[in-house]
């Protein structure tokens, strides 16, 4: 591998860990999506060791997701998770050994939703960030000062 294969390989990796776990998420629906709409392409044109490949890496990433799960803390929404994670997992499986492309069709959809609200839940985050990192308004007598010091030198 040439040097900047390799500089280039470490900045994705640097990358990727400085991302928040949020964002890790949505890339991860990316890839599932992405993948999963390839095997339909595939399907069309009957490239069937493609779908297979791409089913293989959508249901992998399915996995990946399941695994970030935290069961402790997420209460019913990581049950209700895991559970949608399981459907996808065996909708991928069914469609891979059946090579039927609604299953495919269901599980995108699926994953769009999710990425939607991982989306949202982002924005969100942003925002309260952003608002908590604003300075509050001076005191009263701060503001007072600071407009008699333009006074006088103004």
């Amino acid at each position: 591998m040439s040097s900047y294969g390799n500089y280039h390989n470490a900045y994705k990796k640097a990358s990727v860990n400085t991302l928040d776990q949020n964002k890790l998420i949505i890339m991860l629906y990316d890839g599932a999506i992405k993948n999963s709409s390839f095997a339909v392409e595939h399907m069309k044109s009957g490239e069937i060791e493609k779908v297979h490949n791409c089913l293989i890496k959508a249901k992998n990433i399915v996995t990946e997701l399941m695994a970030t799960l935290n069961m402790e803390q997420g209460g019913d929404i990581a049950k209700n998770l895991q559970s949608l994670y399981s459907y996808m997992f065996s909708q991928l499986i069914e469609a891979n050994m059946e090579k039927k492309i609604e299953p495919i069709i269901v599980v995108i959809d699926l994953l769009k939703e999710l990425r939607a609200a991982w989306v949202q839940i982002n924005k969100k985050n942003k925002t309260q960030t952003t608002e908590q990192q604003v300075p509050q308004a001076m005191p009263q007598q701060n503001q007072e000062n600071a407009e008699k010091r333009i006074r006088v030198t103004g």
